[in-house]
């Protein structure tokens, strides 16, 4: 007896079938690359970030373009005050004391000794 086989590789698909061998079969739905996963930090996180590199508040301030007392703000830095100081009124002074008279300008200068 006498065996044969059938192939099913006709002319139309022979070139598929060459393209599959060489490359796999293709992806129904390409996944697309991720993208670079990025993290935004805010401008308070980035201010201890800065500070925490070494940088000074002032430069902090200036990268971030915030002033200085919200950098201070952001590192939990306190800020004093300057209150000045006053003098309360005439009334509330210890009297001050009289002055001598001042001598005519044509009187004879004496010296004392002591």
């Amino acid at each position: 007896m006498s065996s044969f086989a059938i192939s099913l590789v006709t002319p139309s698909n022979a070139t598929q079938i060459g393209a599959t061998a060489r490359t796999g079969p293709a992806q129904a739905n390409p996944t697309p690359a991720p993208e670079e996963d990025t993290v935004q930090l805010s401008e308070g996180a980035q201010a201890e970030a800065l500070h925490q590199s070494g940088e000074s508040v002032s430069a902090i301030a200036s990268s971030l373009g915030a002033s200085v007392s919200t950098v201070d703000s952001y590192l939990g830095i306190a800020t004093t005050i300057a209150v000045p100081l006053t003098v309360g009124p005439a009334a509330h002074a210890a009297p001050a004391a009289k002055a001598a008279p001042a001598a005519p300008a044509d009187a004879p200068m004496v010296a004392v000794k002591g």
